[in-house]
């Protein structure tokens, strides 16, 4: 019975080890799949000793003779610096060229790369592409993203309705970011109606669970409940928002330090913040530091240039209240010389911009 035990180990012992040996005497002899299958016994140290190096080597022939699996594990181990150096830029290469054979895991670590910048330069649409095509699939995060490109009309047109159809699936596989994701547009009154209790709903758990976006939902939320103490809570959800790296938070933070509500008024805080918002807002905030310029404030001196500057700004916005006070600084020569004709420029951009505003509202 001894006899038969130690007979029945050594074959359980010598056949794998023929079949490994057998395995690298055909990848020596150029059997692409065998060269994969070496490589896995060294990378993961069953069949022969492990030897990530050795797995590197194998991997990359591999690799090299189109094997696409071999190209995804090569990509991996330059990208995580296993067995060798960091090397983004092949990594990406070598997801790239798996990803373009149809490799799904690749298809997606080359969008996200391509939306960061890693190994490559960064290329919003060129991400978009690869995230569309992962999201033809079950693939949860290329649906978030996809919604992330239609909510802020990043490389395709702004449409909250088609950013509400992805976020939707992927809400359905529960995914926490898509959900205060989708409170947002129930909150933001773009293209589609406002849902405050649905926003509140659906942001409960990603709010407990601390995701960025969460914050400035319930920042907002608790801005429309339009108290002093919600004006506080407004003020540090919308803060941690904008330290996570919502840029949506900006806006209704400068506006919170731009009128003292739920903190201190702070005018130098609130025009740093709105010097950092897109072109669409100069209409109203370059017409708001003007103003703070012109009248200063405790922590804030009187500088008529800058006052003068950011005027134009909003003028140039189409804000006709910033004309109306171009006209009158330059025919008063308040901080400049007079200058009758520059007034009248200004007074002139002012009717051009509320003509068709007192037209509209007749009708």
């Amino acid at each position: 019975m001894k006899k038969t035990i130690i007979f029945i180990s050594a074959i359980f012992f010598f056949i794998p080890l023929v079949f490994s040996q057998n395995i690298e005497q055909k990848a020596k002899n150029g059997n692409v799949q065998s060269m994969y299958d070496l490589a896995k016994e060294y990378y993961s140290g069953i069949g022969r000793l492990e030897n990530k190096a050795n797995a590197l080597v194998w991997f990359e022939r591999a690799a090299n003779k189109n094997h696409i699996e071999s190209m995804y594990s090569t990509a991996q181990m330059y990208d995580k610096g296993i067995s060798t150096n960091v090397k983004l830029r092949k990594a990406f290469n070598l997801y790239l060229l798996a990803a373009e054979k149809g490799h799904e895991a690749s298809q997606l670590i080359v969008a996200q790369k391509l939306e960061k910048g890693e190994g490559v330069s960064k290329s919003n649409s060129r991400a978009y592409l690869w995230y569309r095509v992962c999201a033809e699939r079950k693939e949860v995060l290329a649906w978030r993203k996809m919604g992330d490109y239609f909510r802020d009309g990043k490389v395709v047109m702004k449409d909250h309705n088609q950013a509400k159809f992805w976020y939707d699936k992927a809400v359905e596989e529960n995914d926490l970011e898509s959900k205060s994701s989708l409170a947002y547009l129930y909150i933001a009154n773009e293209g589609l109606a406002p849902k405050p209790k649905e926003a509140k709903e659906l942001n409960k758990e990603p709010f407990q669970k601390q995701i960025p976006m969460a914050y400035y939902v319930e920042g907002v939320l608790n801005l429309n409940e339009n108290s002093e103490l919600n004006n506080k809570k407004a003020f540090e959800n919308l803060t941690k928002a904008k330290q996570l790296g919502i840029s949506h938070a900006d806006y209704p933070l400068a506006m919170l330090y731009y009128k003292g509500e739920g903190t201190k008024r702070n005018l130098p805080k609130a025009f740093e913040i709105m010097q950092s918002l897109p072109a669409e807002y100069n209409g109203e905030v370059c017409y708001l530091m003007a103003m703070g310029y012109q009248k200063g404030d405790e922590d804030l001196d009187i500088n008529q240039n800058k006052a003068i500057e950011n005027f134009k700004k909003a003028a140039n916005a189409n804000n006709a209240d910033a004309c109306w006070e171009l006209e009158k600084i330059y025919k008063q020569g308040i901080g400049v010389k007079k200058n009758l004709k520059e007034a009248k420029f200004w007074s002139k951009k002012a009717l051009s911009i509320e003509k068709p505003k007192l037209q509209q509202s007749k009708k």
